[in-house]
């Protein structure tokens, strides 16, 4: 038995073709994102990198316990810092300006003073000695009147410093100097600490 196909019009198999190939499988236009939405997705997927980094950070600051630090407090020159409880005062380079703090078993040091600062002169040299002094060591200005550096230094250990001006233009310099073995549990803790520091 010979089957043959019936002769068509030009323009019916032409019909019948399209709809023939209409029955693959194809996806609806209205399903395919636009490039606005595309957009809007990479946004996302962005906004949630950024804030598990965010939350990565602050994780490493909530394992510093706040609540075991003391309160100092210079009255005289008008201003306050969190010490870790434990870590002793050395009595011989501590004054009126400000403290000298060691952690015995660590040997990491926090020395926080007072400067008077004239002329912005003291600052200035502060800033340089960061800068210039020591390829280790990077810092850069907050806002005019604070400054933030870290690194390390020439004698191996690392160090965390933050400078604040007064309104009268002396400063407050705080600095968290520790070993480098000691970073993964020293640096959040220096953080935290000079964080803390505040102008009366």
């Amino acid at each position: 038995m010979n089957h043959k196909l019936p002769n068509l019009p030009f323009g019916a198999a032409l019909t019948l073709a399209l709809l023939l190939s209409a029955c693959g499988k194809q996806e609806a236009v209205g399903d395919v994102p636009s490039s606005e939405e595309l957009a809007r997705q990479a946004d996302a997927a962005t906004k949630a990198i950024r804030d598990e980094a965010a939350s990565t950070e602050e994780g490493a600051k909530a394992a510093v316990d706040l609540a075991s630090m003391e309160s100092y407090t210079n009255a005289l020159r008008g201003y306050t810092l969190m010490v870790p409880t434990g870590w002793t005062v050395e009595e011989s380079a501590s004054d009126d300006n400000g403290r000298v703090y060691t952690e015995t078993a660590t040997g990491s040091k926090l020395e926080v003073r007072w400067v008077e600062n004239r002329e912005d002169a003291a600052w200035s040299k502060a800033v340089e000695q960061v800068e210039d002094g020591n390829e280790g060591m990077t810092g850069a200005e907050v806002d005019a009147n604070e400054y933030r550096a870290s690194g390390e230094k020439t004698n191996g250990l690392k160090s965390s410093q933050r400078l604040l001006r007064k309104p009268d233009g002396t400063m407050v310099m705080a600095e968290v100097t520790y070993a480098g073995d000691q970073s993964a549990s020293t640096a959040p803790l220096a953080a935290a600490i000079l964080d803390s520091l505040t102008l009366q």
